[in-house]
Parts: structure tokens; C-alpha cells; sequence
């Protein structure tokens, strides 16, 4: 009994919340940087494998070509 007793007082106790910043959507620090860079280089990377999928795609989109002898 004194186990459902522990259980109901755990689950009526609400959750611990994080305070909120008022501008959430904004990073807690200012950008350095370093993060700058990493930032352009995640967007070269993203870039590059895009075009590389298009390519694929057209690829795939080609008619067959005739095999050579």
C-alpha cells in the first residue's frame, strides 16, 4: 500500500520546467567566428550534395543509350 501510496504522490507532483528565455528563437550567445564558418560550411555541404542528387536524378531520367562494339 504504501508503494501506490509513493506512485500517486510522484505523479501529481508536475514536471520541472526549464525558465524560458524571452527570445528563444535567438542563440544564448553571440556567434563567433568559428561559428560562422561552420555555418557557411554546413550550407557548401548541403549544396554540394543537392546539386549531386540532381545529377543523379537526371541521370537516371536519360533514355538508354545503344551499346557500343
Amino acid at each position: 500500500m504504501r508503494q501506490f501510496q509513493t506512485r500517486q504522490q510522484q505523479q501529481q507532483q508536475p514536471p520541472m520546467q526549464e525558465p524560458v528565455r524571452a527570445t528563444a528563437h535567438e542563440p544564448a550567445h553571440a556567434p563567433t567566428a568559428q561559428d560562422v564558418e561552420n555555418e557557411t560550411l554546413d550550407r557548401a555541404a548541403a549544396l554540394w550534395t543537392t546539386r549531386r542528387i540532381r545529377s543523379f536524378f537526371l541521370l537516371l531520367e536519360q533514355p538508354p543509350r545503344a551499346a557500343h562494339r
